[in-house]
């Protein structure tokens, strides 16, 4: 292998017109270029490796448990996880996903080794993100991975805080429509079962074989005021508008996928 590039086309989606997973409101298309000499069985066994990753499991899958929990600064906790079946989503507006841009590089002279020559660390990537900001462009540049020193942040690690994010957007956004004050909101993510990690070779082998690995997180919800003030009930329709949340209980973010070798 002597490059990897992975492209990532973000565009707003149209649920009632049947595209993408009703509800997010976005869908990628995603093309990914591997450079070298590669068999076509080693084309076959990358590209099962490229849908099973871990971020990608939990993304196009649906393979994160969620168990939620919310805090009032009342001292009031309740668990909003499942959802009742009858409760409908908040019908309030959402600021619109705006169409954009992912570039990404693997950086190969990243790739660490053990005395014995076995790989330690994958190594890391570069990130380039745009994405149209009111009348101007705008772009980031991240670096994500992993490697010894540890100031890379590992891949999922960087999801989750989108998904963090993109929960405290929504209820930030549906809650003081519904008269709630969301000023002292703020979310949590951690492991559900910290004590069942997977390491890599494990992320590895299920992504070569196409298994699908369940995680199961446990998001804490803070909310000012007491449970009066913000009703469990309309933090549960509000939390079922969000768009990462959906992608990551049900999948369906992927509207093209395409795998191309270039020697």
């Amino acid at each position: 292998m002597e490059d990897i590039e992975v492209d990532f086309q973000v565009e707003p989606t149209d649920s009632q017109a049947g595209i993408g997973q009703p509800g997010i409101g976005f869908g990628v298309r995603e093309s990914v270029t591997l450079k070298g000499q590669i068999s076509e069985a080693e084309r076959v066994r990358l590209q099962r490796a490229v849908q099973y990753c871990p971020v990608g499991q939990a993304l196009t899958k649906g393979a994160v448990e969620v168990q939620d929990e919310v805090r009032w600064s009342s001292g009031e906790t309740a668990l909003a996880s499942p959802a009742p079946e009858s409760l409908d989503p908040f019908e309030g507006l959402l600021a619109a996903m705006p169409a954009g841009s992912v570039h990404g590089r693997y950086l190969l002279d990243t790739k660490e080794y053990d005395e014995s020559g076995a790989m330690a660390h994958e190594g890391e990537a570069k990130v380039y993100v745009t994405c149209q900001n009111g009348a101007r462009t705008s772009r980031w540049t991240v670096l994500g991975g992993h490697s010894s020193p540890g100031w890379v942040p590992p891949p999922f690690p960087l999801s989750h805080s989108a998904w963090a994010a993109s929960t405290a957007a929504t209820l930030g956004e549906l809650l003081p429509q519904a008269g709630c004050d969301a000023t002292g909101l703020s979310v949590e993510l951690a492991a559900a079962e910290p004590g069942q990690r997977g390491g890599r070779g494990e992320s590895q082998g299920n992504a070569a074989q196409g298994v699908v690995r369940r995680r199961k997180m446990l998001r804490r919800i803070s909310l000012s005021g007491g449970r009066g003030d913000t009703p469990l009930e309309t933090v549960q329709a509000a939390l079922q508008r969000d768009p990462v949340s959906i992608t990551y209980q049900t999948g369906g973010i992927l509207l093209q996928e395409e795998v191309k070798v270039k020697e």
